[in-house]
Formats: structure tokens, sequence, C-alpha cells
């Protein structure tokens, strides 16, 4: 995010080098995991046909108002990565005359998604009474493990956390 500034006044706190090898580092760090969390996000929604990388970018963009940006080099080793490791699968397709690779996600790749969104949820939630900014999860629409944070649909008749196995049996609202 910080890269993308292209042009400031020179006295501008930016044009220090600490000050920007400082922000620099902090943004990398921080959307490290975001990116790959967003990606997996936008490739459950698309459960049946999959979605390819190009696509997921133009997705990414604008869901989050080209706040966050995720370059083609960055993406292609996260998504090959999360293939290697089993929670991605991917099929080539034609589309528009053109040959694509689609992913999808696995059955362990939707098991490590809860767990990662429903970590990340509660981590947003906590911090926020320190930050100044709110976090409403959907309470209603999930429940989150108390002992891993996995999120689990309310809808689901599910006894046992799938990630750290807590009998959570009574625990939704």
């Amino acid at each position: 995010m910080f890269r993308n500034i292209k042009t400031y006044r020179p006295e501008a706190l930016i044009e220090s080098e600490k000050f920007r090898s400082y922000v620099e580092s902090f943004e990398s760090e921080l959307l490290r995991g975001i990116s790959t969390l967003s990606a997996l996000s936008i490739i459950q929604r698309h459960p049946e046909e999959g979605i390819y990388g190009y696509q997921l970018l133009k997705e990414l963009e604008q869901d989050t108002k080209k706040i966050l940006v995720i370059e083609e080099g960055t993406l292609y080793p996260i998504l090959r990565k999360l293939e290697r490791d089993g929670l991605l699968s991917s099929e080539r397709k034609e589309s528009g005359g053109r040959p694509r690779k689609y992913y999808l996600l696995t059955e362990e790749g939707a098991r490590l998604y809860d767990h990662m969104m429903g970590f990340f949820s509660k981590l947003l939630e906590a911090i926020s009474s320190v930050m100044e900014f709110e976090v409403k999860l959907p309470e209603k629409e999930y429940l989150y493990c108390p002992n891993c944070t996995n999120k689990i649909p309310q809808d689901e008749d599910v006894r046992f956390c799938n990630v750290c196995g807590l009998n959570i049996e009574g625990l939704a609202k």
C-alpha cells in the first residue's frame, strides 16, 4: 500500500528512508498472511466452477476498493504453494478461447480456511478494543470455537469442533 504512493512533497515524512523502510516492512509482514487468507476467501466463493488467477486478482481489487492489491508475482506463488500443500486443486479449462487454470478449495483447504477466518476474525475483534475501530462478527451465522477459534456455521449440526475436537454442543446461541 505504502509503495503505491508515487508522488509526495520533498519535506514529507515518507521522504525519510528510515520511516519509509519501517512502514514498507510493516505492510509487507501484515499483508503476507492477509494475502493468503484473502485469496482463499475469494476461491471459496466459487465452489463449483473455481476461479482463475487473473479473475481472483480483479475480484480482490474490486472488493477491497483497490486497497489490497496483490501483484501477479505474489499471487501465483501463493496459489502454487496452497496447491502443493493439498489445500487447493486445479483444472485447466478454456475460457474465452484461452486455456486457464481454475482453482478450487479441497475439503482440507475449506477446513483450514474456516479455522484461519475464525482466528483472524476473533483476533480483529480482540484488538479492536485497543485500536480505533469496531468489529461486529455475524454471531448468528457462525459459532467460533472457544478453544481454537475455528469458524463453524450455526446451521450445521456439529457436535465437536473439526479442528481441535472440543465438544461444542450447546454452545450455539
